[in-house]
């Protein structure tokens, strides 16, 4: 019975400290029963179940805590140990590890491409190559994310990889130790005529600095700039607002929202530190949600940016990350949050202001000429893209930049603003 005791008491102790003045002694005491019946059914169930393996004290709790989670909204979660501990690391943007990204492809683990400067770009490995195994353990006798799992580790220790690789007639076996690996979310590539391409992946800790140093490096020739968020899940809310305030002079970024319309935070921007107002198109997409969110609808608002792909994905809310004593964690949405026009995200998005899909879309049953029988062949006279050479232009950068429909297409629009007669300042209004 110690144990009940004590598991009242603490949950008492829990349920006090959130009370609020203003509750009054009948609710106190419905809210004690209530924790009574959970704390009693908790005691019979550890007690009294046929298979005391199936009742372990720590489990039921744990469980007993995720059934309640699960009755709010699909953001605030109970996360266990493992991935709790996962969570933090990846807002820090460091973990140990050898530096490769991977891509599981028909149950095959493919090495996407290695991290420059880290143990698996010195060791030679290759984009395209497939891990076989890992420490001598066959991938194909592996579960779920073990794979994974076993090559982040704790670093100057070691790990053994078995590549294939094509072209060579053996698999190739490497050691690797593992080190400190540090994951840029700001990926950029200076295009032609002066046009900048910046990738944000997530944002980090160090999100606002990786783009104001790539921003900086090429501040002398850069005449335009296409800020692509797609499939950029969020992250830190910080970073979201550091990052709209290098392109918006004044004014308001984001309005947060409590459980009480009395409890608004608000975030604005400063002229100080505003980067030089080149023109932007954001690229968004489905895959675009929260932080993402808030600079695409910030930038929009204050018509500093040209808006383009298809709708974001419309997660309008705020999360806070607390420890739990056991180590695992919970993740609770905490507020609302609202753009400077106090537009909501939440479940509508933002609509781009040009809706641009990423491929074409096929027609299943509209017939086309060249569908038809002794259709007679057509050739152009003239291509604008070939006469103004921006296909000439396009065709010099490195994949998948040239093969990206949605890029070639922002491209196009910042091109042909440069080159407009009209003042800077006055075309960058427009976009």
């Amino acid at each position: 019975m110690k144990n009940l005791v004590l598991f009242s008491v603490f949950l008492c102790m829990a349920g006090s400290l959130g009370a609020k003045e203003s509750v009054n002694q009948a609710d106190e005491i419905s809210r004690y029963k209530a924790m009574e019946a959970l704390a009693k059914g908790l005691f019979y169930l550890e007690d009294l179940y046929v298979d005391p393996k199936k009742v372990d004290y720590s489990e039921m709790v744990y469980h007993a805590l995720k059934g309640i989670a699960d009755q709010l909204d699909p953001h605030t979660v109970v996360m266990p140990r493992k991935a709790f501990n996962q969570l933090t690391i990846d807002t820090k943007g460091k973990f140990g590890g050898i530096g490769i990204i991977v891509s599981t492809e028909k149950g095959r683990l493919i090495i996407v491409s290695p991290i420059d400067d880290t143990p698996a770009s010195r060791a030679g490995i290759e984009s395209g190559d497939e891990i076989i195994a890992i420490d001598d353990i066959p991938l194909k006798d592996m579960k779920g994310n073990q794979s994974t799992d076993m090559m982040r580790g704790k670093p100057g220790t070691d790990i053994k990889l078995t590549i294939k690789r094509k072209g060579e007639p053996k698999p190739l076996e490497m050691t690797l130790t593992r080190e400190v690996i540090k994951v840029k979310s700001v990926r950029s590539k200076l295009l032609t005529r002066g046009i900048l391409y910046a990738r944000i992946s997530s944002f980090q800790d160090d999100t606002a600095d990786e783009l104001k140093a790539q921003l900086t490096k090429h501040q002398k020739i850069i005449k335009g700039l296409i800020l692509d968020l797609r499939d950029n899940p969020g992250g830190l809310l910080d970073q979201a607002v550091r990052i709209s305030d290098m392109f918006i002079e004044s004014g308001l970024i984001v309005s947060t929202v409590g459980r009480s319309t009395k409890n608004v935070e608000r975030e604005f921007a400063h002229k100080r530190g505003t980067y030089k107002p080149i023109p932007i198109v954001t690229l968004i997409n489905g895959g675009s949600a929260s932080a993402s969110e808030i600079v695409a609808g910030a930038l929009q608002d204050h018509d500093r940016s040209l808006i383009m792909g298809t709708t974001s994905f419309g997660k309008g809310s705020v999360q806070t990350l607390v420890s739990l004593p056991d180590r695992s964690g919970l993740k609770i949405t905490v507020a609302r949050y609202y753009t400077p026009k106090d537009r909501s995200i939440q479940a509508l998005g933002i609509k781009p202001d040009i809706i641009i899909p990423l491929a074409e879309p096929e027609s299943a049953t509209k017939r086309k000429e060249s569908d038809l029988k002794g259709h007679i062949e057509g050739a152009n006279l003239s291509s604008m893209a070939e006469s103004s050479g921006m296909a000439a232009e396009i065709s010099q950068w490195p994949k998948p930049f040239n093969r990206d429909r949605q890029v070639k297409t922002a491209y196009t629009y910042l091109r042909g603003w440069s080159k407009t007669k009209q003042n800077p300042s006055k075309a960058e209004d427009k976009l």
